[in-house]
């Protein structure tokens, strides 16, 4: 491969030798993007059902829980890396987790005091969350093993 390809390339290619596996630049491995695949997956479903079931009104709560789920995720997954990995300081993370949580309350709260969408279609739409988690953990990637297994003596 050349140098120009690996460039442009969205994974990291591996050196003869490394034992580690390729990741993509952004950080998240296969599992997590799974996760966030099927989040976004269901929120668009749930989205749609409320559309067509109930109110437009109700589809944007479910709409906008659901996407305040991603990106909890997804944020919640580069802290989770850059604190695992230890690739440098990690004390703007801890910031960023700091904003994050705060961001995510004030978010909620905003959106609940002005009354835009009703708060039980927020949390269907934040349900996603879990629905996605959950269908991304069974039927996406497996992880690979870190461990040769041992043989008995």
């Amino acid at each position: 491969m050349s140098r120009k390809q690996h460039d442009e390339s969205p994974f990291d290619v591996r050196q003869e030798g490394d034992l580690a596996p390729a990741r993509p630049k952004d950080g998240l491995d296969a599992s997590m993007r799974a996760a966030l695949v099927a989040v976004a997956a269901t929120t668009a479903v749930l989205t749609l059902g409320a559309l067509f079931s109930y109110s437009p009104r109700v589809a944007l709560g479910v709409g906008l829980g659901g996407c305040i789920a991603v990106l909890n995720l997804y944020v919640f997954a580069k802290i989770v890396d850059a604190f695992i990995g230890r690739r440098g300081n990690a004390a703007p993370w801890a910031v960023i987790a700091v904003i994050k949580v705060v961001g995510l309350i004030g978010a909620v709260w905003l959106i609940l005091r002005t009354n835009v969408v009703p708060p039980l279609s927020l949390t269907v739409g934040f349900s996603a969350l879990i629905v996605g988690i959950t269908l991304g953990s069974l039927f996406g990637p497996k992880p690979p093993d870190d461990h040769e297994p041992r043989s008995r003596p």
